[in-house]
């Protein structure tokens, strides 16, 4: 049987040759960090650009539909006064000209 004090010594080559393949391996996706912050950060103002749009489009859909609103309001005002008779309006005979005895026919 082996002794319970084994101990494992590395040499300097070893450590070095561990502390590169780390520093290789470990380095590799720094690229693609920096490509995802880049996508993240395009991402994310064009969030910001459409939310602006989205309340612009709110803003406008509520301008139109408040003048709707007053078109219909209107349409229902001329509406109400077309349906009522409209006031008989007889220009004055001119003197000299006798005015017949039938009423004028209405408008």
């Amino acid at each position: 049987m082996s002794s319970p004090n084994n101990k494992v010594s590395l040499g300097c080559g070893t450590l070095i040759l561990i502390a590169l393949i780390v520093m290789i391996f470990g380095n590799s996706k720094r690229g693609d960090d920096k490509q995802l912050k880049s996508r993240i950060s395009t991402l994310q103002s064009t969030v910001g650009d459409l939310k602006g749009e989205v309340g612009g489009l709110r803003d406008d859909l509520k301008k139109q539909s408040d003048t709707i609103v007053k078109i219909k309001e209107s349409l229902e005002e001329a509406s109400k006064r077309a349906s009522q008779p409209r006031p008989r309006v007889v220009p004055p005979a001119p003197p000299g000209i006798p005015t017949p005895e039938a009423p004028l026919p209405e408008n």
